[in-house]
């Protein structure tokens, strides 16, 4: 095994999480590991939610678990590249990874007390129609919310709302600041032939071999 395939291994990057220190790694090419450790928590997630139907909290739970790996791990992307000076890296046949800013947005603690929170509003004469989904239960679209606590928030509607809340306004909803976040594309066969215009491939360091690691003519 050369020097260069020693250089980062997936139990170095499970380490970092354990540690939950998020710094840039040494060099982009790194990049493309992190990305298919996501996608393979991905996948794990995509069967753990077709299970779900047989189990419940135990499932949720495991979600929970891969969802916080799949943020750090992009964490440490947007933290690399922007440590790189780069908004994007391709790697050939495997995957494309480029950051983005992402505004602000709300994320709902305690659904069941924003539901009664929502249902408050509606006495009052708010349109929650678009955010409030009753199947067998009120179910809330997390997208509308967004939108209608923005809105709610603008008009000095919100804190008075929130507080008609059993549990008080405190663990209800937060509201996440906007931030860089990183999108990652798996290319599949189909898309080996298209050309990616202003996107950085990293080569191997101290090689320069044009028979090595990802060189474009």
């Amino acid at each position: 095994m050369s020097d260069y395939e020693n250089v980062f291994k997936r139990k170095e990057l499970h380490d970092m999480f354990s540690l939950g220190e998020i710094v840039p790694l040494g060099d982009l090419y790194l990049l493309e590991d992190v990305a298919l450790t996501v996608k393979e928590l991905n996948k794990k997630i995509d069967f753990y939610k077709d299970y779900k139907k047989k189990k419940s909290q135990d499932v949720s739970d495991a979600i929970k678990v891969l969802e916080n790996q799949i943020s750090f791990y992009k964490d440490i992307m947007v933290s690399t590249l922007t440590d790189k000076k780069e908004k994007s890296v391709k790697f050939p046949g495997s995957c494309i990874i480029s950051t983005r800013n992402q505004k602000s947005k709300w994320s709902i603690e305690d659904e069941e007390e924003f539901i009664a929170v929502l249902r408050e509003a509606q006495k009052s004469g708010e349109n929650v129609d678009d955010v409030l989904e009753k199947v067998t239960q009120y179910n809330v679209r997390k997208r509308e919310a967004d939108k209608l606590l923005s809105i709610w928030e603008q008009s000095g509607k919100l804190k008075d709302f929130l507080a008609k809340a059993k549990k008080g306004s405190g663990d209800i909803v937060i509201k996440d600041p906007a931030k860089i976040s990183v999108s990652i594309k798996f290319l599949e066969e189909e898309d080996l032939e298209e050309e990616v215009d202003n996107i950085s491939i990293p080569s191997k360091v101290g090689n320069n071999s044009t028979e090595d690691f990802d060189t474009l003519e």
